[in-house]
């Protein structure tokens, strides 16, 4: 059963899958809003809410652009989805909050500012708002999929919302599956029922979300390979730092401020516990270089996150014996989740079992205070190899931790 909170008095209330219909303030749920006139849409989308954000607060936040007529949590079974529907009084109003309110803090969390995609084309007559043609997309986003997930198995679970024309399951160069999909429908009324009421559905044990397909903002087609994310290979981000309490979930939805996420993983060790880091991938490849310039650093569950770009093995140079570069290439070891007690001398102590170590260092802040990461540089790129794959999860002053080479050396 889906629902939303809302602003008319703030309970949960549930509504049938044919239908759209929003109740607003003061008026019943059957009257029509023009949205400001010239079929442009007054109601904005808001995402990355924390759970806790009531309708009210939306509205308090959001009247700093307008005269709000209504707010809206979106939310399954009574609880939050973490976005929400707000309609102003005026177009105006609504894109002076996508200009002013993008990217602003609410309730500890950077929210995400846009048109509302499922408002229908301006005015319309009786029946759902959704029910003319015009204005909306056919194509939508699946992401979190299950790597064993084929394009049949998720047509079969998209059709819910409808006719489903083409799904597409997007994949690596060697053909592995990235996570994220495109579905096609043959109606958008059906896109749009797919946003509202597949949003966080199960698939093979992994919960589904489902977005506005971003290309069709840009005439992109959905058949073929010529989207953006089979042409783009450097979406991948490498989180290091991580709260062993941090969740998939809980990264998944710090992440997204960035842009759209296709996957978020906790990488775990062969007892199923966090190694304290983990890897997104986006959909876009902008989405991950603004990841990168924006969220390296932030804090997350407590803890300083840092970020690089996750690149494949197969992309970075090898010699001839099959390490990382020779002797002066490759042989700088990138060391996460450190104690923050840890000391160079330690660590450097640490590894010289492996090799003959060159130097070890233990990152700090401007504040002096160590950031739980390091670097350890071998004379020998093969002696670093040997300490990856030795002292790749071994413990360290009571934390286990995490050796890859240095991409940023």
């Amino acid at each position: 059963t889906m629902g939303r909170t809302s602003g008319g008095g703030g309970k949960s209330r549930p509504h049938s899958a044919g239908s759209a219909r929003r109740t607003k303030f003061g008026s019943p749920a059957s009257t029509p809003r023009g949205g400001g006139g010239g079929g442009q849409s007054a109601r904005v989308y808001v995402g990355n809410l924390s759970y806790e954000t009531s309708w009210q607060s939306l509205k308090d936040h959001m009247r700093q652009s307008g005269h709000v007529l209504h707010a809206d949590i979106l939310g399954s079974d009574g609880r939050s989805k973490g976005c929400g529907i707000v309609e102003y009084a005026t177009a105006k109003d609504a894109r002076r909050a996508i200009a002013d309110l993008h990217d602003t803090m609410l309730g500890g969390r950077q929210i995400f500012v846009r048109e509302d995609r499922e408002s229908g084309g301006g005015g319309g007559g009786g029946g759902t708002p959704r029910d003319g043609g015009g204005g909306g997309g056919k194509s939508v986003f699946v992401g979190n999929l299950s790597w064993e997930a084929s394009w049949q198995d998720l047509k079969d679970h998209m059709r819910q919302a409808g006719n489903v024309a083409h799904v597409e399951v997007l994949t690596k160069p060697d053909g592995r599956s990235k996570g994220c999909a495109i579905v096609e429908y043959e109606h958008p009324r059906d896109a749009e029922k797919a946003l509202r009421d597949l949003d966080g559905t199960f698939l093979l044990d992994r919960e589904l979300f489902v977005q506005s397909d971003d290309r069709e903002d840009s005439g992109g087609g959905v058949g073929g390979h010529d989207t953006p994310s089979h042409e783009e290979r450097d979406c991948r981000i490498f989180i290091g730092n991580l709260s062993y309490e941090t969740s998939w979930q809980d990264l998944k939805d710090f992440m997204r401020r960035a842009g759209t996420v296709a996957r978020a993983d906790i990488l775990t060790g062969p007892d199923g516990r966090s190694k304290g880091c983990g890897i997104v991938e986006y959909a876009y490849k902008k989405d991950a270089a603004r990841a990168l310039r924006e969220l390296d650093e932030e804090e997350l569950n407590g803890r300083t996150i840092y970020l690089q770009e996750d690149r494949p093995r197969d992309d970075r140079p090898r010699d001839d014996r099959g390490n990382d570069g020779g002797d002066g290439d490759g042989s700088q070891l990138y060391i996460g989740n450190l104690s923050y007690g840890t000391q160079w001398y330690r660590l450097k102590d640490h590894f010289k079992s492996c090799g003959d170590v060159d130097s070890a260092d233990v990152i700090e802040g401007q504040d002096g205070r160590a950031k739980g990461f390091g670097t350890v540089r071998f004379f020998h790129a093969r002696d670093a190899q040997e300490a990856i794959r030795r002292l790749d999860g071994s413990e360290l002053d009571g934390r286990k931790i995490y050796v890859r080479l240095d991409r940023q050396a």
